[in-house]
């Protein structure tokens, strides 16, 4: 499995065909980042979008994005329900926390749904992300990892990006 990062308008139709069976509880307008990451209309430090390759078969999506040098954000990490439980999420994230490595990012956070996404907040659990901090909106929570091993992440105190 490998990462490609999204470029084309190839590349959004690719993503257009399976976001919502992914992300089915979002609303349609969310494709517009991925948009805005290929034409660079955005005000992000970086804002970058993944497809997850095995062979010709797109399995998932993933990105980053960042308003800070040292800190970025998981966003839209998802496997397509065709790969789901066959180690794809496991080698999504650990391919794209190494590419956030390499930016020289100290500390990466992510939102989910501890509820909706069970399976989701179990990965990243295992995967050395902690719970930083609830939020009255549904049951989101954040989590943080440090990606160098040293830096102390602080406790978020903002509220995740897109949310009411």
């Amino acid at each position: 499995m490998k990462l490609r990062k999204i470029t084309t308008q190839k590349d959004f139709d690719a993503i257009k065909s399976f976001f919502f069976d992914i992300f089915w509880e979002v609303p349609e307008y969310d494709l517009h980042h991925f948009k805005d990451a290929i034409e660079g209309r955005h005000d992000f430090q970086r804002l970058e979008y993944y497809l997850a390759c095995e062979g010709d078969q797109i399995v998932g999506v993933t990105g980053i994005y960042a308003d800070r040098p040292d800190e970025c954000w998981l966003g839209w990490f998802g496997v397509r329900p065709a790969y789901r439980q066959k180690g794809y999420a496991t080698q999504m994230l650990v391919a794209q926390l190494k590419i956030m490595r390499d930016y020289g990012y100290k500390v990466c956070r992510l939102y989910t749904d501890e509820e909706l996404n069970k399976d989701a907040f179990a990965l990243y659990l295992k995967n050395g992300f902690i719970k930083d901090s609830d939020w009255t909106t549904a049951h989101i929570v954040t989590m943080v990892q440090s990606l160098d091993g040293v830096t102390k992440a602080t406790p978020w105190t903002g509220k995740p990006l897109a949310l009411p």
